[in-house]
């Protein structure tokens, strides 16, 4: 084992996956969950589901932070959604010394601010994996792809060339990126998609391979980098993750595979979890919600992502689960706005 602990806060899917994977890989970390999934890894390990194998990985996991005794060489991966980072950095401070380093493994760009106001050894990172957690003590990696970490606001340090290599140890195609909040920024772009997926009920592989959602995946990103030209924000895609031209003309020849693609290896957005498992809250504020607020600063009608975040959270308010908005209803609704304010 390293020197350093990896202490995963908020470990749903994505942390799970980071924090199974690290330890299977000789990283000492520790997961803090959810009371039924801290249990469930506790009586019988971590459940880790990759695209070719199954791991059961013993790794320690508890339900609070205070359950914790820190150590030197801690390093923390804050994993919870926009909605709770004020809350989990109070949560943290009464454990963790100020100098801890705290690596912000989240969707939006205000994460860190907030996390630097009480951790100045703040890190932002760009998660590009997916996965899901479909049962209490099992995690399933749905698309694997790299992590990306940086000094917040910019540059990159000692700590930042460990954690990487950390990661590439355990399986993570991993770099460090000088400008990350940069390429957060073009990330969110991406990710404006998430709630149009979440709403409608469709996975990625099946967005991917059907032009029509393409096209409304390309007018509603269109809309977002409006918004951020007229901010002044330039936004980067260092990875080709989110040229979505590109991504049409690579899954174009698997279009029947990625349609027909078994429920358990379908990728999903975890806003569409938050919908499907009725759960209270989203990011949708910090992802959408960003560039309207921003629009509406900048007198740039936004009018995709403005009808999104109303279904999201009707979507929430009601408790129906996923796909509650057919993309015909979407595209009215979409419609009904544009005419609004054309008037």
């Amino acid at each position: 084992m390293t020197d350093h602990r990896y202490v995963i806060y908020g470990a749903g899917a994505v942390g799970s996956v980071l924090g199974g994977m690290l330890q299977r890989a000789g990283r000492s970390s520790i997961l803090v969950a959810r009371p039924a999934h801290a249990a469930a890894i506790r009586e019988n390990g971590l459940n880790l589901k990759t695209l070719t194998d199954t791991y059961k990985v013993e790794i320690p996991a508890v339900e609070r932070v205070s359950e914790l005794t820190p150590r030197p060489g801690d390093v923390i991966f804050l994993c919870v959604k926009g909605t709770q980072t004020t809350a989990a950095v109070a949560d943290l401070a009464t454990v963790f010394p100020s100098d801890t380093p705290v690596v912000c493994m989240q969707n939006g760009v205000r994460n860190e601010e907030v996390v630097a106001a009480h951790f100045p050894n703040t890190y932002g990172a760009l998660v590009l994996f997916n996965a899901v957690l479909p049962t209490p003590g099992t995690a399933v990696l749905t698309l694997v792809d790299s992590v990306m970490i940086g000094n917040f606001p910019s540059g990159t340090d000692a700590a930042t060339e460990a954690m990487i290599a950390d990661l590439v140890a355990a399986g993570f195609p991993s770099v460090a990126n000088t400008d990350v909040m940069a390429v957060k920024w073009g990330k969110l772009i991406g990710n404006l998609n998430n709630a149009l997926l979440a709403v409608t009920d469709c996975y990625w592989q099946k967005a991917f391979a059907t032009p029509r959602i393409l096209e409304r995946m390309r007018e509603l990103m269109g809309e977002g980098l409006r918004v951020l030209g007229a901010a002044g924000i330039s936004p980067k895609d260092v990875t080709g993750k989110f040229d979505i031209k590109a991504q049409v003309e690579h899954y174009a020849a698997q279009t029947i595979e990625f349609q027909e693609l078994p429920p358990g290896q379908r990728a999903y957005p975890s806003m569409w979890q938050d919908l499907h498992f009725r759960r209270p809250e989203t990011e949708v504020a910090f992802l959408n919600g960003e560039i309207v607020r921003l629009g509406r600063e900048y007198e740039i009608p936004t009018p995709f992502n403005a009808v999104l975040v109303e279904a999201v959270n009707e979507s929430v308010a009601t408790g129906n689960g996923a796909g509650q908005f057919p993309l015909e209803r979407i595209l009215e609704l979409v419609e009904q706005r544009k005419q609004e304010l054309s008037k």
